[in-house]
């Protein structure tokens, strides 16, 4: 089970990695271009190294079980948020009702869900928490792009299935499956050459995981310093989407796995764990930049993502404590 303090102790840790790109940005240190830069460094170098590195163990089918149980929750997840999105947010001006639903639906689990949840348990869980963003990419890929266009022509099946943290991923999987996780190794107490050759590619994607956080965290702090929180709260479907993002839709979840474990369906508490923790992180970063590739309320967008994204360090812990009952 979780330790909460462990929990609150992280999340208070990424909270702080946020301050320093909040102040880059607001002593004009950042440079036009930074924030793309930045996300293309986690989303197509530290995130993979983080994802393949979870997978370098021998073969267990145990692993494979849980993982695929991930899979299994993970789509009831998006389409019951799907559900709630589409029921939720019928009315009022449509370019901010496409925002909403796509951040109702999308949540942080990759940039967020995927460091967190690395932090506080060992590399084997991010072998879960890949499982869970490969179905995040096949709805935002597909269902993202129709909520922003109504257009089923912008569906895109080569990105729904071949993007960096799925390519990772499958990478992952066949030096699982296979023996070739043997050529990758932490350095253990012999130092033969054959041991250190082994080691390099292993502390490499050692190194370039570790980036995944603090950079994610850093993105975070620039795009934040951007959103005008002083008028953002006169919009009352914020209110309402911030308690059904951050609060109702991870209680949803907690509430279905729950009564699958009573009913002996499934009683994996790994998958409890993993599921809502990806469940319960604020707004996709995708929901801003699928807003701008598709000429939707861009800066809505930001906003949502910021604010939730901010209120996250208080309602994830809080979530976590639903994992006692």
């Amino acid at each position: 089970m979780i330790d909460i303090s462990i929990l609150f102790s992280k999340v208070m840790l990424l909270l702080l990695m946020v301050v320093p790109g909040f102040i880059m940005a607001k002593c004009k240190l950042s440079t036009p271009g930074l924030c793309k830069g930045i996300a293309n460094l986690i989303l197509y170098v530290a995130q993979p190294a983080l994802i393949i590195k979870g997978y370098v163990r021998d073969y267990d089918s145990e692993v494979m079980k849980r993982a695929a149980w991930v899979f299994v929750f993970a789509l009831i997840v998006h389409l019951l948020f799907t559900a709630l999105a589409f029921t939720v947010f019928r009315k009022g001006d449509e370019g901010r009702r496409r925002v909403l639903r796509f951040a109702t639906v999308f949540t942080n689990a990759g940039y967020m869900g995927i460091p967190l949840i690395c932090a506080i348990f060992n590399d084997e869980y991010a072998i879960y928490a890949s499982i869970y963003v490969i179905v995040f990419n096949i709805f935002c890929w597909s269902l993202g792009s129709f909520i922003y266009t109504d257009e089923k022509k912008y569906i895109s099946l080569r990105k729904m299935f071949f993007n960096p943290a799925t390519i990772a991923t499958y990478v992952g999987l066949l030096m699982f499956i296979t023996p070739l996780n043997r050529l990758i190794a932490p350095l253990g107490d012999t130092h033969t050459l054959a041991d250190i050759a082994r080691s390099i590619p292993y502390d490499l994607m050692d190194g370039l995981q570790a980036l995944v956080a603090p950079l994610s965290m850093l993105l975070i702090g620039l795009r934040l310093a951007e959103v005008d929180l002083r008028g953002a709260f006169r919009d009352r479907q914020l209110y309402v989407y911030l308690v059904l993002r951050l609060l109702i839709s991870p209680a949803l979840v907690w509430g279905v796995i729950r009564l699958c474990m009573l009913a002996g369906i499934m009683t994996d508490e790994v998958v409890m764990v993993v599921i809502l923790l990806s469940a319960a992180t604020p707004a996709a970063t995708a929901t801003s930049m699928f807003a701008e590739k598709f000429d939707g309320d861009s800066v809505y967008a930001s906003k949502l993502v910021s604010i939730s994204t901010l209120l996250s360090l208080a309602t994830m812990p809080a979530v976590a404590l639903l994992l006692y009952l």
